[in-house]
């Protein structure tokens, strides 16, 4: 690897691209579902799949939040439209100083003051710095079913709530079983939840390089070769 690809890993958290870092949990994540057992024969409960669903969430999150800011600190310039959109955005003049005011590192500072734990959260934030809705209103939906799944098991162990129900539910049967049935997650469940997650990786990566790249381009700016190279490393996931 050239010393440009080594300066360039530098405007990633980690000094690891978001993509990549995120595959490297996943897969590990994948292994242990496919490897494990349900809990009991001619059950489809399985302990491993709950509880590595609710860690590829956090994981995903993750990604979206440090990918973000790979992007800020890779073309700083960046931040014109946003801080216009997002005009109470501030910075401790004492972090700053623990950074040596490194323009490498100020994307993860200003991500750390966003929530990205929600479908429309990240819209939101990705269409103010990029003009970019990774996820479509179909994915919005499908998301916020991961979420309400991801958060029962959280915060209730998955025995259905009263809330949980009403989004879910519309049968009179099944109504009647909250706070006695539970979610249950099994390998087939965990595979497409998984499966959309990578997918809205692969897009939230290919359209906000393809978005960053325009944007260079049209402000005409010359990147250095060290920025050229994090530009590169910022599609790096398969």
């Amino acid at each position: 690897m050239k010393s440009d690809d080594i300066k360039a890993l530098d405007y990633f958290v980690g000094g690891v691209p978001a993509g990549i870092l995120f595959k490297m949990s996943f897969d590990d994540i994948k292994a242990l579902v496919r490897s494990s057992k349900e809990t009991s024969e001619g059950s489809s409960l399985n302990t491993v799949a709950e509880v590595c669903l609710i860690g590829f969430v956090a994981y995903f999150e993750a990604f979206c939040k440090n990918h973000f800011a790979s992007i800020v600190n890779i073309y700083p310039p960046v931040l014109k439209q946003f801080c216009k959109r997002r005009q109470d955005i501030s910075l401790n003049i004492g972090d700053l100083l623990l950074l040596d005011f490194h323009s490498k590192k100020v994307g993860f500072m200003i991500a750390e003051k966003f929530d990205f734990g929600s479908a429309k959260n990240i819209n939101n934030l990705y269409c103010d710095l990029l003009s970019i809705t990774p996820f479509s209103k179909t994915d919005i939906k499908k998301y916020d079913r991961l979420l309400n799944d991801r958060n029962l098991l959280v915060h209730h162990a998955g025995i259905y709530t009263m809330r949980y129900q009403k989004q879910k539910f519309v049968k009179k049967s099944v109504q009647n079983r909250v706070f006695f049935d539970s979610l249950v997650v099994n390998k087939k469940d965990f595979e497409m939840w998984a499966n959309f997650v990578e997918t809205m990786v692969t897009k939230i990566i290919d359209s906000s390089q393809n978005a960053l790249t325009a944007l260079i381009k049209k402000d005409n700016f010359i990147l250095s070769e060290e920025n050229k190279g994090a530009l590169d490393f910022l599609d790096t996931y398969k």
